[in-house]
């Protein structure tokens, strides 16, 4: 639970005067995550990834789409991402299906914050970012929740 609220409270510091601009939206995020250590941020992307996991629902899914076999699971990773950086409100309320995602609202670029975050740290390219997550975050992998 501690990472959990580390990751809450960068969350917080997305900066919504930015809405349209979503790496100006993430700067702030991104700046502070850069000073921490390699293990806080690879923590940070391991609680990401599995709050999107317990947000890869059917149940969800049916809420955007009225044929699951034919939605995009890309498209269906993005809109979870919505849930995660609008704040831990939000994301309660959607993972207990009291508010329901909008299919015209997508946030992919919070996915690549944590490898632009230690890229910067490290004076490297993102594509030489050394951590996979242990649970995925991919659409229609959490079999649980799409029995």
């Amino acid at each position: 639970m501690e990472n959990e609220a580390f990751f809450w409270r960068v969350m917080d510091l997305l900066n919504w005067n930015c809405a349209g601009d979503d790496s100006q939206v993430l700067a702030p995020a991104l700046r502070f995550l850069a000073r921490r250590s390699d293990e806080e941020i690879f923590a940070f992307e391991d609680t990401m990834a599995r709050l999107l996991h317990n947000l890869d629902s059917r149940k969800i899914a049916q809420s955007l789409y009225k044929d699951t076999n034919s939605m995009s699971a890309d498209l269906f990773l993005y809109q979870r991402c919505v849930a995660v950086v609008n704040g831990r409100a939000y994301y309660e309320a959607v993972r207990s299906g009291s508010t329901r995602l909008k299919p015209d609202l997508e946030f992919e670029s919070v996915l690549y914050l944590l490898a632009n975050a230690w890229a910067k740290k490290h004076r490297r390219d993102p594509e030489d970012y050394p951590h996979t997550p242990g649970i995925s975050y991919e659409s229609l992998m959490n079999q649980e929740l799409w029995k």
